[in-house]
């Protein structure tokens, strides 16, 4: 049965209360018995002594009478009852009878003896007439004592039971059936529920509440307190368990792998990326030591960096590296890593994660990026952004040395011819081959970079001597001047090359170049295919064009520029026939400048396209003010520079000059130098015809001095040749000259061409020039270019030749 189950709290209850129920008994029983036993045999020693006592007179008397009857019949008495169970008469050592009970004598438990006194002389200090000696037994008084003992336990024991039985029934009934039923409640309660409560029916309404009530309020209490600890647990955990599953769907979908690593640097997890990238399924790298996995090597050494993981542990910090580390897979490919690890400090196993990346691609693309921001996409030689990185450091180590520094500036002569006559295409190819040849003739530590265009700088640190730089520039000219076979053609080019050094001509990169720029410069006015050294002379021509550019940023606003007009005379009547219009400028600052001086300044510096606009106005504005005042017209030749011409503003400007006035163009002659020519024959040809469509007339100038040929003069719808002044200046002297101008003149006329010569300065030029048939003459023997209050008498005269 459930109820005597020796764990049941009942039959504990009724176990400890018949232990300490015997226990009780046993103790009180024990002490009890002993104390009554004690007195009984207490009781019976005295009984016996006072029978003694008693008999002793009579004992005296049958002595001393020799009684023996008398004195058996006496001591029998004694040993019949009590403790006495024998009794010896004593003279002295001699026993002189001895009675016993009848029957088997038990055991003697005490023995003593006392006189007998002489009845004859009764009194203190009479020797006794002998003795009797005692002996005692107290085994019946024990057995009696014992049987009376049972009788008592059994009693006590039936009302122990008695006791313990109404006690487990009254225990069973007031608290053990509750108990159950409150362990019965508790286990049906709802863990979850904080609202379930344990109800117990067993006392009358109204009744006091004890220590069950309590112990029902207290559970209750509890129940709701852990009922709403779980169920905030519970959704804690469901909302923990969600984020895990999207953090590991997070990790799962990110493309960069990540490690977490425990104290013993095993995988504790590993997302797919990291499976991908290292080779292995996810399952097969749990528990894996990090080192069989992977090995970290130094991407600029290939050295092993595995230490690196574990100085990102103790660090205690967040560590990242990108670029600077490899990661070498036992079950993969190698590759350039971004690593990210990160040390966490929670309680769990997890002591460091590690994010990797691969990055491959991306180095080689910021490697790209970076070669691409330092070098020249045409030549793969380094550019001004090298040039700008390198040379500082370069200088550095020279100051450091106390050594010398060279500085080779290159440019190809007439490079833009090239790119004119054949295409960018042509021109490009010829740069790298160019490029090809610097490399290989250029040794480190000396390097090459493109400055830009068909310029290049050679830098030549630790230098030895100045003639090694020398020696150098001689050796790269040579290689240059070397024919360039490209697209079916043989070019021969050749450079210009400006040499400066440090310390003597600069200590900052932006000097040395400086300088070296200024000596190409000067080889060019050598006349080019030569190398130049820097010196201080050049230093003040590059001063100069510096001033005469600003100068000329200023000139137009500053109203500086003015036009000087030199007559064009018919040779045939000796009549002006028009004029040609030249720019002069008188500078605030820097006085009265040849045009010589700053016309290709005003060309390079991209300045010429709106001063040639100016010009233009001003030559336009000067033919209205003639046919207003002198009521005929004067034809006037304007200069287009050719950036001018290849500006996409000169055909607007003289559109909207038409519009306004439909007589202008026919007053208006364009004269285009034949370098403006060979940028682009379809080009040059569609623009002359929306000119002439226009009603401007176009003049060549300085024919014979540039790219003269038959085929564009053919196609081109020109009106005028002007004879360049180099072949008229020594035409009375040289048969040469005579014999250019007149097939210039004859092929020019042939065409339907005006022939205009230049630099007329002597009658002896007019003589030859009227008898080889040449249309007009120009130069100081009718004029020189004079401002337009002095050429105005000119105009109305409206013939003659004009003295210088």
């Amino acid at each position: 049965m459930r109820f005597f189950k020796p764990s049941s709290l009942t039959a504990k209850t009724l176990a400890w209360v018949v232990v300490a129920s015997l226990v009780a008994f046993a103790a009180i029983t024990g002490v009890t018995v002993w104390q009554e036993r004690a007195l009984l045999l207490q009781r019976a020693h005295e009984q016996a002594q006072r029978s003694v006592q008693q008999n002793l007179p009579a004992l005296s008397e049958s002595l001393w009478n020799f009684n023996n009857a008398g004195l058996r019949a006496l001591l029998s008495g004694m040993v019949g009852e009590g403790a006495i169970v024998r009794a010896d008469i004593l003279d002295g050592e001699r026993t002189l009878m001895t009675v016993s009970r009848p029957g088997e004598v038990p055991p003697i438990d005490t023995t003593w003896t006392t006189p007998i006194a002489d009845p004859t002389h009764p009194g203190a200090g009479q020797p006794p007439l002998g003795e009797i000696r005692v002996y005692e037994s107290y085994a019946a008084l024990r057995a009696q004592q014992a049987e009376t003992a049972w009788r008592i336990a059994i009693a006590q024991l039936l009302q122990i039971a008695s006791i313990a039985a109404m006690l487990v029934v009254i225990v069973r009934w007031l608290i053990m059936r509750h108990l159950s039923a409150l362990a019965r409640a508790v286990t049906g309660l709802n863990p979850l529920d904080h609202q379930d409560r344990i109800r117990l029916q067993r006392r009358a309404s109204g009744a006091q509440p004890d220590e069950l009530d309590a112990l029902v309020d207290a559970l209750n209490r509890f129940h709701t307190e852990r009922a709403t600890e779980a169920g905030l647990r519970l959704r804690a955990e469901h909302a923990l368990r969600a984020r895990v599953q999207e953090i590991e769907a997070t990790l799962g979908a990110l493309s960069d792998g990540v490690l977490a690593l425990n104290g013993s640097g095993e995988v504790a997890y590993a997302n797919g990326a990291a499976a991908r990238l290292l080779g292995m399924d996810e399952p097969a790298l749990q528990g894996q030591p990090w080192h069989n996995l992977l090995r970290l090597l130094d991407e600029a050494s290939g050295e092993p960096r595995g230490e690196w993981l574990e100085q990102a542990r103790l660090s205690g910090k967040p560590q990242r590296v990108r670029g600077e580390l490899r990661i070498a897979p036992a079950h993969a490919r190698a590759f350039v890593a971004e690593l990210n690890a990160v040390p966490l400090h929670s309680p769990g196993d997890v002591v460091l994660l590690l994010v990797l990346r691969d990055i491959s691609e991306e180095i080689d693309k910021e490697r790209q990026i970076v070669f691409q921001a330092f070098h020249d996409p045409l030549t793969g030689l380094g550019n001004r952004s090298k040039l700008a990185r390198d040379l500082p450091q370069d200088l550095a180590r020279a100051r450091a040395a106390q050594g010398r520094l060279a500085l080779l500036f290159i440019d190809l002569d007439n490079f833009k011819d090239i790119n004119d006559t054949l295409g960018h295409q042509v021109g490009d190819l010829l740069l790298r081959q160019l490029a090809l040849r610097l490399q290989a003739s250029v040794m480190p530590p000396a390097w090459v970079t493109r400055h830009g265009g068909d310029e290049f700088l050679v830098v030549l640190p630790q230098l030895g001597g100045d003639e090694q730089a020398i020696a150098l520039a001689q050796e790269l000219m040579n290689q240059i001047r070397r024919p360039f076979t490209l697209e079916g053609y043989q070019l021969h080019v050749t450079p210009s090359v400006g040499i400066s050094f440090f310390p003597d001509h600069g200590s900052t990169p932006a000097e040395l170049v400086s300088r070296a720029d200024m000596g190409m410069y000067a080889a060019k006015k050598l006349g080019r295919n030569t190398y130049c050294v820097f010196d201080d002379r050049q230093l003040q021509e590059s001063s100069r064009r510096l001033n005469v550019e600003n100068g000329l940023r200023t000139a137009l606003a500053q109203g500086e520029f003015w036009l000087a007009y030199q007559p064009k005379v018919d040779l045939a009547t000796g009549r002006v026939a028009g004029v040609e219009a030249l720019l002069r400028w008188e500078s605030q600052q820097l006085g009265r400048i040849p045009p010589a001086s700053f016309i290709p300044i005003a060309e390079e510096s991209g300045l010429i396209i709106d001063i040639g606009d100016w010009v233009l106005r001003e030559a336009i504005a000067a033919a209205r003010r003639w046919r207003d005042m002198l009521g005929t017209e004067v034809p006037v030749a304007v200069n287009v520079a050719a950036a001018q011409f290849r500006s996409p503003r000169l055909l607007q400007a003289l559109r909207a000059i038409a519009a306004e006035d439909r007589d202008i163009p026919r007053l208006i002659q364009l004269e285009v130098t034949e370098s403006a020519l060979i940028s682009g024959l379809e080009d040059v040809t569609g623009k002359f015809i929306a000119l002439k469509e226009l009603g401007y007339s176009i003049a060549i100038d300085d024919f014979g001095t540039g790219y003269s040929s038959l085929s564009y003069l053919k196609n081109l719808p020109v009106d005028t040749l002007k004879i360049d002044q180099a072949f008229i200046r020594d035409l009375h002297r040289s048969t040469q000259d005579v014999t250019i101008v007149s097939a210039v003149v004859r092929m020019g006329q042939s065409l339907g061409f005006a022939i205009v010569a230049e630099g007329v300065e002597e009658a002896r030029h007019v003589q030859i020039l009227q008898g080889l048939g040449c249309d007009q003459g120009q130069g100081y023997h009718f004029s020189r270019p004079v401002p337009e209050a002095e050429l105005i008498p000119l105009l109305k005269e409206g013939c003659g030749t004009v003295k210088a």
